[in-house]
């Protein structure tokens, strides 16, 4: 398109706040739409225009070859190749420099300018069509000129404005967060720059902790340049948004301002000590303050990062407002009282703090919720494509509470001190008043007194060794009932099955795991109660490693006997050392000798195959879908001993026997000797019947969801097939529920369903879940305790008790890894499919 076209097809080259609202994104950019519907909504914004988009790509038009001078070159730069960003960056700003205002826009702009004060001091600002958006703020990218008057000034000040679309930060924060170059355009404001007394920033939520009921504001003499620009430390208050409380008030030593000169541009001045220290801000300012923030965040429905200054005469001005995107979003669904609740994490507790596809957390959802409608299984949320369990009524509950900080302690200590600290605040004992007790003591008549009641039985009565297999055969009978009742109806009648099986499914795998793996837990206790003393350090928890029969154990094993199958072949064991491993298996099939290992892995896969990482959600590929990385772990023990995993685990087996029989001796000292020891030894085999059935719901729960997936698998390439989906697999980002009606109801729109989920989805992966949230989006601070380690050491959550020497492998993706034996791995989180790595 030519500067002519440009023009005529240009509805304006410059507009007014007046004529803006926030659907002028593509004319004049984030900023200019936040000032125009700032302005039309009655709040108090300085005058001033936008030159608009038309205008930037009429300055652009001048240029003959923009694809060669500028496109070009960007899109070849790799997002973190600095050197290149600032070579290429340097190279188009000294080009554009050379570029004039196009004489239609300078016209424009000067008319506008004379309209409305050409005596009066401006501040031009870029405002991009990619900035100040609720998923991408791109604050500080782009340049700001202050002060700027004259009309030879306010020409330079907008090309320069135009120019900074091209600055070294901008240009990596596009590549960085995936926006295209080309697409991006750049609007100018100019604004009235109103001489302030004090200026800042204020956020409507606390941006360190995240609580949407704080409100942070920073404060200094001055322009806010000083502030932004980061020379002076700024004030802070803190002010509670529903009361108006200034909660916390910390004055700093602020030293320097800026301040405009009357000739145009600025000057950085030097504050006396006294003023430097003096607080910038009065309670009153501070409540009118917090009266607009609250007024402007309700206006946008959302948080908001709003630059502001007041003037020597007490007004009160609003230059820039922006959501913002550092927030973790609140928990849905929000609760339906106004008492303060705390979510923990279910990605941390089940070590996969990855995002769950929507389908994976409708199903889940389902399950946690035993079945229940949402409506009533409001414990159970989601955010950030994450699940997070509200645990607030069982806390409230004396015994359950003092139950659930016991099982915290032990499964993640930063999970239980977070909750901890939340739970004894004032604000949330005092939502105790909405505490249900008749729901909690339906929870504990209906799931934690049979549990107790099962326990003490297998205490006192039952067969102490039979808690795996029977645990296993209840496993087994539920998976059964899964398969059969998904393989006897067709693919629209079985997924209509799908919720009721979920939901069933932890009521099932209850009765029976948790009893035997208490009882196993409440043996080991009893039994470092009769060894007192005598204990030989260590022997309580040797009994609990080495045990035959935990699901995780038996499929690292498995995974090592793979290894030793294959190195019986040197042609298998090369293939699955080299090349790529997503490959290797159908390059093993081509190979002479490999049966004997294909029939292993065959065998591995019909048992193990609907496992894989981040398995919990049922989108996530399993190993029988997608070999590469368990040829990987088989890989990785090749580099061992043939052997050695069986070793490794008859080794722990023996120090177990070894340690029981200690256990035993050291219990049947004293009076009642011979009773203690044979008390003893029915701990001890109640200790290595029940510990291995931790992984036993967790297993049949993944296998169960595999006869799901493989339904799935049937519904997306019948949806596909019609045209109602593009592939089988976008099937998965729908919910169960929308995917049951995508049956009954042929009209539904699939395919913008699909595409607006991939869109949030690719914002939730670059955000870092919690491990606990507050209803408020408070993120708890935790910390490890590391004050017995040495200087220097890194903290973490161990996998397993132990102290070990080694290298460190710091794995992102098991996928993409092969661990050295002897090795440490370091890992966001793990889960089942990790293990054999």
């Amino acid at each position: 398109m030519n500067a002519t076209q440009i023009v005529n097809s240009a509805t304006a080259l410059v507009l007014p706040f007046s004529a803006i609202d926030r659907h002028d994104l593509a004319r004049v950019g984030g900023k200019g739409a936040n000032l125009g519907e700032m302005s039309q909504a009655g709040l108090p914004v300085p005058p001033g225009f936008c030159v608009t988009t038309d205008a930037f790509r009429l300055f652009l038009a001048a240029e003959p070859d923009l694809e060669g001078t500028i496109y070009g070159p960007l899109a070849r730069l790799a997002a973190d190749d600095v050197a290149g960003v600032r070579e290429a960056g340097g190279a188009i700003r000294r080009h554009l420099a050379e570029l004039p205002v196009p004489p239609a826009v300078a016209a424009a702009v000067l008319a506008a300018w004379q309209a409305l004060d050409p005596t009066a001091a401006y501040a031009v600002r870029s405002s991009a069509t990619a900035e100040d958006l609720p998923g991408a703020s791109f604050a500080g990218q782009q340049d700001t000129y202050l002060n700027v008057r004259g009309e030879a000034a306010l020409l330079t000040a907008l090309r320069n404005a135009w120019i900074s679309l091209f600055t070294d930060r901008a240009i990596l924060y596009r590549a960085q967060n995936g926006f295209d170059h080309r697409e991006v355009a750049l609007s100018a404001v100019v604004q009235q720059l109103v001489e302030p007394a004090v200026s800042g920033i204020m956020f409507t939520a606390d941006p360190l902790s995240g609580n949407r009921e704080l409100i942070s504001i920073d404060a200094g003499f001055g322009l806010g340049e000083a502030l932004v620009s980061g020379i002076i430390s700024a004030d802070l208050y803190r002010v509670e948004k529903g009361t108006g409380r200034i909660t916390e008030q910390r004055i700093a030593d602020k030293k320097l301002a800026i301040r405009s000169l009357p000739t145009g541009g600025t000057e950085t001045i030097q504050l006396s000590p006294e003023q430097s220290v003096a607080p910038s801000l009065q309670t009153t300012q501070v409540a009118a303050l917090a009266a607009l923030g609250r007024r402007i965040e309700q206006h946008y429905g959302q948080p908001q990062d709003i630059e502001w200054v007041i003037t020597p005469s007490e007004q009160l001005f609003v230059v820039q407002s922006r959501p913002i995107t550092s927030l973790f979003p609140l928990p849905t669904p929000l609760p339906a009282d106004d008492a303060l609740h705390v979510y923990l994490s279910f990605g941390h507790a089940q070590v996969m703090t990855d995002p769950i596809s929507p389908l994976g957390r409708s199903l889940l959802r389902n399950m946690l919720s035993f079945g229940a409608p949402q409506a009533e299984a409001s414990w159970v949320k989601t955010a950030a494509g994450r699940i997070y369990i509200d645990a607030s009524s069982l806390l409230h509950h004396r015994l359950l509470g003092r139950l659930v900080m016991r099982f915290l302690n032990v499964a993640d200590p930063l999970i239980a001190a977070g909750i901890s600290e939340v739970a004894s605040r004032p604000a949330f004992k005092a939502g105790r008043a909405a505490f249900q007790p008749g729901r909690v003591g339906r929870t504990i008549g209906g799931v934690v007194l049979p549990i107790i009641t099962g326990a003490s039985r297998r205490l006192l009565f039952a067969d102490p060794d039979s808690g795996v297999a029977g645990v296993a055969a209840s496993c087994d009978e539920v998976v059964a009932d899964v398969h059969a009742e998904l393989n006897r109806l067709p693919p629209q009648a079985a997924l209509a099955r799908v919720p009721g099986l979920i939901g069933s499914l932890l009521p099932r795998l209850l009765r029976t795991m948790p009893p035997v793996m208490g009882s196993g837990y409440a043996a080991q206790m009893l039994l470092g109660k009769l060894a007192g003393g005598r204990a030989t350090p260590g022997d309580l928890d040797a009994i609990a490693r080495g045990l035959h029969g935990n699901a995780t154990t038996e499929m690292d094993l498995a995974v090592g006997d793979l290894a030793d199958v294959a190195r019986r072949s040197p042609a298998v064991t090369a293939r699955l050392q080299t090349g790529d491993p997503a490959t290797a298996i159908a390059a093993i099939r081509q190979l002479p000798d490999s049966g004997e290992f294909l029939a292993a892995w065959d065998s591995f896969l019909a048992q193990y195959g609907m496992r894989g990482p981040s398995e919990i959600d049922i989108a996530r590929a399993r190993w029988r879908e997608e070999t590469g990385s368990l040829v990987q772990m088989v890989a990785g023990s090749l580099r061992g001993e043939a052997g050695a995993h069986r070793e490794h685990h008859a080794r722990m087996a023996a120090a177990n026997e070894a340690a029981g029989e200690r256990l035993v001796a050291a219990a049947g000292h004293g009076l009642f000797g011979g009773l203690k020891r044979r008390l003893a030894k029915r701990l001890l085999r109640l200790v290595r019947s029940g510990l291995p059935v931790r992984e036993h719901p967790k297993f049949a729960i993944i296998r169960a969801f595999g006869e799901i997936k493989l339904l799935l698998g049937r519904v997306g390439a019948e949806l596909a097939a019609t045209g109602r989906l593009a592939q089988p697999d976008d099937l998965y980002w729908l919910d169960i529920d929308e995917l049951i009606a995508a049956y009954a109801q042929p009209e539904l729109e699939l395919a913008e369903l699909v595409a607006q989920r991939r869109e949030a989805a690719a914002s939730y992966g670059a955000m870092r879940p919690p491990r606990v949230l507050t209803s408020t989006g408070e993120i708890p601070e935790v910390r490890h305790q590391n004050g017995a380690l040495p200087a220097g050491a890194l903290p973490g959550i161990s996998a397993s008790a132990g102290v070990v020497e080694g290298r460190a492998r710091v794995v992102l993706d098991p996928t993409t890894t092969v661990l050295t034996p002897g090795e440490i791995l370091v890992a966001p989180f793990t889960d089942p499919g990790w293990t054999p790595l």
